[in-house]
C-alpha cells in the first residue's frame, strides 16, 4: 500500500521513497514506491508530474491501494530515490480545486445550486451546476467567491476514519459509499465538503476568481472558470486586446464600447446605401444585359462573362430572362468561376443543359427545369470558351 504524503500537506513537494517494483508499460515504465507525494489522476483534476530520482514521472493512476507512476526510464528496485514534483504545476491545479470548492459553496448558498461535475485542465476548469443561472446571478456568484477568497481563510483537511464520525459535521456535499479514511475539506466561515485532492493553506493563494463562461448543459449551467495565475493571464490578454482596439479607434480603453457602437451605426448606414446604390446599378446592368441578348429565331439568348457578385448573380441572370429566352452567365473572382444557366417560354430542361457546360468549364453543377448553376476553377482561355459555349447555346435554342 502506498502512503499518500499529499493528503496530509499538500505543499511538500518532494519525500524520500523506497522503489518497490518497476515494469516496462506502453513505452515508459510503471513504477510502485512506499510513499509518495505525487496525486494521482482524480477527483476532475489531472495528476502530478515531476522527477523520481534521475526519470520524469509522466503520469500517475491509481490501482487499489497502491499508486502507479509512469517514468520515462527504469529503476531499480529495493532503490532510495526522491520524488519531487512540479510544484509550480501543483500549485495551479490546487488553485483551481480551491477555487471550484468557494464557487460551489456560493451557487449553494446564494441559489440552492448543487456542483454535479467539475473538471480541471491544464489551461481551464469547469463547474457543472443543475441549475440554470442569469447572468447577473453568475456575476453575483463570482463577487461573493473573490470576496471570500481575498480574506485569506484557512484552509483545512480533516481525515475520519468512518461515516459514524462524520455525523454531525456540516458537509456541503457528502459524497455517497466513501470507505475509510474520509477526508473532509473546510474553508473557515465557508465551504466544507468530502475531497480527496491537495487544496491550498489559505483562500488568498486561490488569488482571483472570474467565470469567463456560462452555458446551459443538461438542464443546468456549465460555468468555465479561472483562478490565480491563470485568471491575470486572462485579464492580460483581454488588456493587450484592447489597448489594440483602442489604437485602433484613436481612443482610450474605457471608450472603446463608445467607439466600436458609434462605428457599428455608421457600418449600418453605409451598408444600407451601398444596397440602394447595388440595386440601382443591378437595374442598369439588367437593361444593359437585355439589350446585348441576341435574337435566334424569335427567342431571346444571353451569354456573358459579367463583373458582379457570385451571391447575386442568380438574380441577375433572371432578371434578363424575357418572355422567351435562355441566359448563361458567369463571373469571376479569385479564380473562382461561377455560373448560372436559366430559361423561360422554352421546351429545353437546364438540367440536361448544365453537363455541357460543366464539361467545357471543367466545373461542377446541377440543376433542373428553368434553372441550373454551378463552379469551377477559373479555366484558361475563358473568353474561347464562352464564345463555344455561345455557339453551342445559339444550337440548342434554334432547335427548341
Amino acid at each position: 500500500m502506498t502512503e499518500r504524503l499529499y493528503l496530509v500537506d499538500s505543499h511538500l513537494f518532494e519525500n524520500e521513497c523506497t522503489v518497490l517494483s518497476c515494469a516496462p508499460a506502453d513505452g515508459g515504465f510503471d513504477v510502485t514506491v512506499d510513499r509518495t507525494v505525487f496525486f494521482p489522476n482524480k477527483g476532475g483534476q489531472p495528476c502530478d508530474t515531476g522527477t523520481l530520482g534521475p526519470v520524469r514521472v509522466t503520469d500517475v493512476r491509481e490501482a487499489g491501494d497502491e499508486l502507479i507512476l509512469r517514468t520515462d526510464s527504469p529503476l531499480p528496485v529495493g532503490e532510495r530515490v526522491t520524488g519531487q514534483v512540479d510544484a509550480a504545476r501543483r500549485l495551479d491545479i490546487m488553485a483551481q480545486h480551491t477555487g471550484e470548492h468557494l464557487l460551489s459553496w456560493c451557487a449553494y448558498t446564494l441559489f440552492g445550486g448543487v456542483n454535479v461535475g467539475f473538471h480541471c485542465a491544464l489551461t481551464y476548469a469547469t463547474l457543472d451546476l443543475d441549475t440554470p443561472l442569469t447572468p447577473e446571478q453568475v456575476k453575483q456568484m463570482e463577487d461573493m467567491a473573490n470576496d471570500y477568497a481575498r480574506r485569506d481563510l484557512p484552509v483545512t483537511a480533516v481525515i475520519y476514519d468512518s461515516e459514524a464520525a462524520l455525523e454531525g459535521v456540516p458537509l456541503r456535499k457528502h459524497t455517497e459509499g466513501l470507505t475509510a479514511p474520509i477526508r473532509v475539506v473546510t474553508i473557515q466561515d465557508a465551504d466544507s465538503c468530502t475531497c480527496c485532492a491537495p487544496h491550498v493553506h489559505r483562500t488568498g493563494e486561490i488569488g482571483a476568481i472570474k467565470i469567463t463562461a456560462a452555458a446551459a448543459y443538461k438542464g443546468g449551467m456549465r460555468l468555465t472558470f479561472l483562478c490565480g495565475g491563470r485568471a491575470l493571464a486572462y485579464f492580460q490578454a483581454l488588456q493587450t486586446t484592447v489597448d489594440a482596439i483602442a489604437r485602433r479607434f484613436s481612443t482610450a480603453g474605457e471608450e472603446v464600447l463608445s467607439a466600436v457602437e458609434k462605428q457599428e451605426s455608421e457600418l449600418k448606414e453605409v451598408k444600407k446605401e451601398k444596397a440602394a446604390l447595388t440595386a440601382r446599378l443591378e437595374e442598369y446592368l439588367t437593361a444593359e444585359l437585355q439589350a446585348q441578348a441576341e435574337d435566334v429565331k424569335g427567342k431571346k439568348l444571353l451569354v456573358k462573362l459579367v463583373d458582379a457578385d457570385p451571391k447575386r448573380l442568380r438574380p441577375l441572370a433572371l432578371a434578363t430572362l424575357p418572355d422567351k429566352g435562355l441566359t448563361l452567365l458567369l463571373t469571376e473572382r479569385n479564380g473562382q468561376l461561377t455560373y448560372v444557366l436559366c430559361a423561360k417560354g422554352l421546351k429545353l430542361d437546364m438540367g440536361e443543359l448544365i453537363p455541357a457546360v460543366n464539361l467545357a468549364l471543367g466545373g461542377k453543377g446541377g440543376g433542373r427545369g428553368t434553372l441550373a448553376q454551378g463552379s469551377a476553377p477559373t479555366p484558361a482561355g475563358l473568353g474561347e470558351t464562352v464564345a463555344q459555349l455561345k455557339a453551342y447555346l445559339t444550337q440548342r435554342v434554334r432547335n427548341d
